[in-house]
């Protein structure tokens, strides 16, 4: 019998977990300023155990409770003796003698009804719990799980409903209020019997004072200290990142990187660009702020705040997938740069297409790689993604930690560039974060490319896709990405060294901006969560300027700086931005990634031969050789050197041939703009259901002279200087005809589709 008692006393007397009750789920900063909490499941203010209990608040608890808790092995018999004697006295239970082991039994055992059964087996139960756990240990667990009045369990969540302050900062008056609650938690509630709470605190400060815990001058203060009034709310600094953090670590307390003053800080300036953006009838934003070094998140602002949540604004817009406009251009840039597909100053056409077009709407005929990805041209980043290959940029977009892109390569298709995948904040701050920290680091190939908001986050190390030398020229094209002259004070931010870029999804419903500097990211969405589009919601407009004010908080002082391995020496076309071709006149020498030697080589100047008066393109089967004038001309295909010309007035065409050579008739002298690619057209209607024609379109070097326009063999129209003409053809295939004075000619079938 005593065996199995003994067994029972070793491994049973105590429950397994010794308490079971929900917590609440708490977030720090990285200075140990609380930031948010959430209440538990069953609605108790109940935080999480802390690793100590404050040494004032010990003493104030030790001596109302139990002044010989660190002398008895679990039980006081001289209380025991008392209480019973008071109990028998009153013929019923007023006094229980229970130690605070005892105490932290019954809290254990969810406060069991009263009786002499119940307190024998708690005295045993107590005398077991002090076998294998230390007084600190013992007062810890009494001490996270006492009562304080309503729904207030534990020191922790009492100092802060009570004192809005942590428990370590409680002065002697504070603590001594708190120890003689859970005495009576449910009679003595602050706000209420403010007399008799007031007496026991007193009593419990003067017996401080008479036992020399404090001093006179502490105890004379002490009593000047006011009670609590109504319980406060408890701190809501980073409520999205608390919801976020609740889905995965539920009831823990949590040790964040957060910058508590920064977040503050951009909580404020994500409110104050709230009340410009309501006149447009914008109503979320969120901004994410990291640290290059580490990836730590310093400022976490999931959405602008709502206490109705009237707009989606408990929303945590960080975490939420959004279409990604044009935010990925400097990934697709950078991969080419590396793999010797591009180079900064390489022309790209930018020409009017099908299937996207600019934001301004203006096309330059052919651009700079660098100047395309600084102005955010559409046309180049749809050609440049044509040319890599949807296939490999979106497997790409993987390796730079992005896990959005769950379709197939073929389902995105060119869009993917230009707004056809979705992002969200996180990883977009996280890609860019690498692409910088792979600049600062040249010589690591390998790193954490994740970015994390707690403190000791988990290492997982991985090669990163982009060499040095790449990721540095995208950063720099990046830091020549114009301010609009609209925005004032935007001059101030021109010294600081920040590389951004900004994007804008289709229908207006998504603003991005995200900005680097050697030390931080901003990432900034803008937008309506409801997914509703506003004319207003442009990334240069809504986001860019959130961004730079937050740029403005933080210490801003060092450069990107070119890493010094892993370059060579090319020389480049100076026209073509193309490695050195043959027929190039001038050339800049250029430093290139090691990777890209191999690099295309310019396409566009080409050796020409021209009469005497360079009047006309000759061959020696019409023109004398010994009259030849022979040419390295820097020539563009004609709808790129249509629009181009219009950009540079001093771009010269190629010449025509001269009448009665070889080549005469086969000239290659104008193209069709619209339709480019699609043959498939449908009529317009317009407001009363009529159908309008088509406006078709024609790119001609020599635009002062005459085209002759047929549809299915019929001359129609002639146009001269602006080569636009409207048809409107019936349902089915049509042959479009077009012709100079010289007799070149080009055509294009299409299909007429009227919608129903």
């Amino acid at each position: 019998m005593f065996g199995i008692f003994f067994i029972w006393y070793l491994f049973f007397s105590l429950p397994k977990p010794l308490f079971k009750e929900e917590t609440s789920t708490l977030i720090y900063s990285e200075d140990n300023r609380l930031l948010g909490a959430t209440i538990s499941g069953d609605e108790q203010w109940r935080f999480p155990a802390n690793d100590s209990v404050p040494k004032r608040f010990e003493i104030c608890i030790t001596q109302f409770e139990d002044a010989y808790f660190r002398r008895h092995p679990g039980i006081n018999p001289v209380s025991l003796f008392r209480a019973l004697r008071q109990n028998l006295k009153s013929d019923g239970i007023v006094s229980g003698g229970s130690t605070i082991t005892m105490q932290t039994i019954r809290l254990a055992k969810q406060n069991p009804e009263r009786t002499y059964g119940q307190k024998f087996l708690e005295i045993i139960q107590a005398t077991r719990l002090e076998l294998t756990h230390s007084k600190d240990k013992i007062l810890n667990h009494y001490v996270s799980h006492a009562p304080f009045g309503g729904n207030v369990v534990g020191l922790d969540a009492a100092a802060w409903r009570y004192y809005a302050k942590s428990a370590h900062q409680l002065s002697w008056g504070e603590s001594a209020t708190l120890a003689v609650l859970p005495n009576a938690p449910s009679l003595i509630f602050p706000g209420k019997n403010q007399e008799l709470l007031l007496k026991k605190r007193n009593r419990l400060l003067k017996k401080l004072w008479e036992e020399k815990f404090i001093d006179k001058e502490d105890y004379d203060l002490a009593i000047l200290e006011p009670l609590p009034g109504k319980p406060n709310a408890l701190p809501e600094i980073a409520p999205h990142l608390l919801q976020t953090a609740l889905k995965t670590q539920k009831g823990k307390r949590l040790k964040t990187t957060l910058d508590a003053n920064l977040q503050e800080q951009v909580s404020l300036i994500v409110e104050n660009h709230k009340q410009q953006f309501l006149a447009n009838e914008i109503h979320n934003l969120a901004v994410l702020v990291l640290e290059i070094n580490s990836g730590n998140v310093k400022a976490y602002v999931g959405n602008t705040y709502d206490r109705y949540n009237a707009y989606s604004n408990q929303v945590d817009i960080i975490q939420a997938k959004r279409s990604s406009g044009s935010i990925l251009k400097p990934f697709l840039y950078a991969s080419m740069i590396q793999e010797g597909k591009l180079l900064p100053k390489m022309l790209l056409s930018d020409t009017p297409m099908e299937i996207t077009e600019n934001y301004e709407r203006n096309y330059s005929g052919a651009v700079p790689a660098d100047e395309a990805l600084a102005k955010s041209l559409n046309i180049p980043a749809v050609h440049m993604l044509e040319k890599y290959s949807v296939a490999k940029f979106h497997h790409q977009l993987k390796e730079f930690g992005f896990t959005t892109f769950t379709q197939t390569p073929k389902h995105y298709g060119l869009s993917l560039i230009v707004g056809g995948g979705e992002v969200t904040l996180w990883e977009l701050a996280q890609a860019y974060r690498n692409l910088a920290y792979r600049v600062l680091k040249p010589n690591q190939f390998v790193f954490n490319p994740n970015i994390g908001y707690l403190k000791n986050k988990e290492d997982d190390v991985k090669k990163y896709p982009l060499n040095a030398p790449s990721a540095y020229l995208t950063v720099k094209a990046l830091q020549e990405v114009a301010r609009p002259e609209s925005e004032t004070g935007w001059q101030v931010y021109s010294g600081k060294n920040i590389a951004w870029k900004t994007g804008t999804s289709h229908g207006f419903k998504d603003a991005w901006s995200v900005g680097i500097t050697p030390e931080y990211v901003v990432a900034v969405w803008v937008g309506n969560a409801d997914g509703e589009g506003r004319p207003g919601i442009i990334g240069v407009k809504a986001a860019a300027p959130v961004m730079f004010d937050v740029f403005g908080r933080l210490k801003l002082n060092s450069k990107f700086k070119q890493p010094e391995k892993n370059w060579i020496e090319v020389k480049t076309c100076k026209e073509s931005g193309y490695l050195l071709g043959e027929n190039c006149s001038t050339f800049n020498r250029t430093e290139i990634p090691s990777t890209a030697e191999n690099g295309p080589v310019c396409p566009y100047h080409q050796k020409i031969h021209l009469d005497k008066t360079k009047t006309f393109r000759v061959t020696n089967e019409c023109y004398p050789i010994s009259e030849m004038v022979t040419e390295n001309r820097f020539v563009l295909p004609p709808i790129e050197g249509y629009y181009f010309k219009k950009i540079h007035p001093d771009y010269q065409p190629v010449p025509n041939f001269m009448k009665g050579c070889l080549n005469y008739g086969d000239q290659n002298t104008f193209a069709f703009v619209y339709p480019k690619r699609f043959t498939n057209l449908y009529l317009p209607r317009d407001f009363s259901g009529e159908l309008q024609p088509v406006i078709f379109e024609i790119a001609y070097n020599q635009p002062e002279k005459s085209l002759f326009w047929y549809l299915d063999g019929k001359y129609v129209a002639t146009t001269q200087n602006i080569h636009k003409l409207a048809l409107k053809p019936e349902s089915g295939r049509h042959k479009i005809t077009v012709s100079d004075t010289e007799g070149n000619r080009i055509q294009k079938y299409i299909t007429i589709v009227n919608k129903e």
